[in-house]
């Protein structure tokens, strides 16, 4: 079955997808440690277990740098054919940030994360929906990573925890490449590539922009570098070997006022268009595997 054929007869629900987005708000800020980030642990476990073949809840420890203490956290891992030897990854992470270091009227509030952690998140929520109806038998891994942006700014210490745990404790069998989404809910969604992407990853890199320009997405996908970012992939890439992407759009502002780490992260600043153009990329993606 073509990917065109697929879109055309199911069709990526791009409001359901916004209303995942909706509901993770609504929990509250999933901060590792609080009631908050359980109940939307539990509520994406219980998504996850009506679409895949297997739901792996990898705990581990969590360093919180501002306090010095450690918190439970969780990578949840959710396997669609699991018994492929060929594997392929699609990741994002769940958590908020604890601070809105970038806010400059309440720098020590949570951030409601409805770009940064919702997004991505609701997109493969609504992706596991779509898996168990494509074509072919390539195994996936869906993964949502925890303790991404507990860190502190501009030091490095503290970030992406849950893909450096999974990294030193992989689950066998390896997916042999992967994609990360990260901060792709913006009204105004603008994806060049990532430097280390390009560094890690060239060849994917040119695969889902090409599914981007196929799509009438080009202006959505130029093929120009955006900024370095560390993300989910560094450890992915240089820990577990998985050659890995990110699709990320870092500039995240309205009318040239910063969202990004602040207490305006909220749904009104998403869109469910730049879901569903997520959405089509990661579906053709994953059928022309």
């Amino acid at each position: 079955m073509a990917a065109g054929l697929y879109a055309q007869n199911v069709p990526w629900d791009a409001h359901r997808a916004f209303g995942y987005l909706e509901k993770q708000v609504q929990f509250g800020p999933r901060i590792p440690g609080s009631r908050e980030h359980l109940a939307c642990r539990d509520w994406i476990v219980a998504h996850a277990e009506a679409f895949a073949d297997t739901v792996i809840v990898q705990q581990f420890r969590a360093y919180r740098p501002v306090t010095g203490d450690t918190v439970d956290a969780f990578n949840i891992i959710a396997r669609f054919h699991a018994g492929g030897a060929k594997r392929v990854m699609l990741s994002t992470h769940w958590d908020t940030r604890p601070f809105a270091d970038r806010d400059p009227l309440s720098p020590g509030r949570p951030v409601p994360g409805a770009n940064d952690g919702a997004s991505g998140t609701a997109v493969l929520m609504e992706m596991m929906e779509h898996i168990p109806m494509l074509p072919g038998d390539t195994g996936i891994d869906v993964v949502f990573w925890d303790a991404e942006d507990m860190g502190i700014a501009g030091s490095g210490e503290g970030f992406c925890q849950g893909s450096e745990y999974y990294a030193r404790h992989p689950v066998e069998p390896l997916p042999e490449k992967g994609i990360l989404i990260d901060m792709i809910g913006d009204h105004e969604l603008r994806i060049p590539v990532e430097a280390n992407s390009m560094r890690y990853a060239p060849q994917l890199v040119a695969e889902v922009w090409e599914i981007a320009r196929r799509l009438g997405y080009r202006e959505v996908f130029p093929l120009e570098t955006g900024p370095e970012v560390y993300d989910d992939h560094v450890p992915l890439n240089e820990t577990a070997g998985i050659p890995t992407i990110n699709v990320i759009d870092f500039h995240y502002t309205a009318r040239g006022r910063n969202l990004w780490h602040t207490t305006r992260d909220l749904p009104s600043y998403c869109s469910p268009r730049s879901l569903q153009i997520i959405g089509e990329v990661l579906v053709t993606w994953i059928t022309e595997q």
